[in-house]
C-alpha cells in the first residue's frame, strides 16, 4: 500500500496554477499559434486548430495532480529524486517544443524534442509507477495526445 501525506489543498492549488501557467506562456512565447498552425501543411488526420485549446489544459491538468502525488507520497529519497527529475526534465522539453516548432519554425529541431519528450514522459510512466500508481496512470492519456503530436510534427517536418 503506499503511504501518503495528509491532502495539501495549497500544493494541488500550486501544482495545477504552476503548470497551467507554463503551458500559457509557452504558448504565448511561441507567437500567434492558431495562425502558423493554420498555414501549414497539415498531414493527413491533423485535428483542427480549437480542439489543442480543449485538449492542453486537461493535459496540464492531468500532469500537475500527477505531479502533486508524487509530491505528497513517500517514497525512498532516490526514487523521489527521479521522479522530480523527471517531472521537470517533461515540463521543460514541453514549454520549449511550441516556441521552437511555432516560433522559431525549426520543424525539424521540434521532431527531436518531441521524440524525447516521448521517451521522458514514457519514463516518468514507469517511475512514477514504483511510487505513486495513480499519478503513473494520469500520465497515460498525455502520452497518447504528445504521440500522435510526434506523427503531427514529423507530418508537418516533412510537408514545409
Amino acid at each position: 500500500m503506499e503511504k501518503k501525506r495528509s491532502f495539501n489543498w495549497k500544493a494541488l492549488l500550486l501544482f495545477i496554477v504552476g503548470v497551467e501557467v507554463l503551458g500559457s506562456l509557452s504558448s504565448l512565447f511561441a507567437g500567434n499559434i492558431k495562425e502558423i498552425y493554420n498555414s501549414l501543411s497539415l498531414p493527413p488526420l491533423a485535428p483542427p486548430d480549437y480542439l489543442f485549446g480543449i485538449v492542453w489544459p486537461l493535459l496540464y491538468l492531468l500532469i500537475a495532480i500527477s505531479g502533486y502525488l508524487i509530491y505528497q507520497s513517500i517514497a525512498f529519497k532516490g526514487e523521489k529524486t527521479t521522479s522530480y527529475l523527471l517531472f521537470a526534465v517533461q515540463l521543460g522539453l514541453n514549454f520549449v517544443w511550441s516556441i521552437v516548432f511555432f516560433g522559431g519554425n525549426y520543424y525539424w529541431v521540434g521532431v527531436v524534442i518531441v521524440i524525447i519528450l516521448d521517451l521522458v514522459v514514457l519514463g516518468c510512466i514507469l517511475q512514477y509507477y514504483k511510487v505513486n500508481r495513480a499519478a503513473s496512470v494520469l500520465l497515460i492519456p498525455y502520452l497518447i495526445w504528445i504521440l500522435f503530436a510526434t506523427y503531427l510534427t514529423i507530418g508537418v517536418a516533412v510537408l514545409n
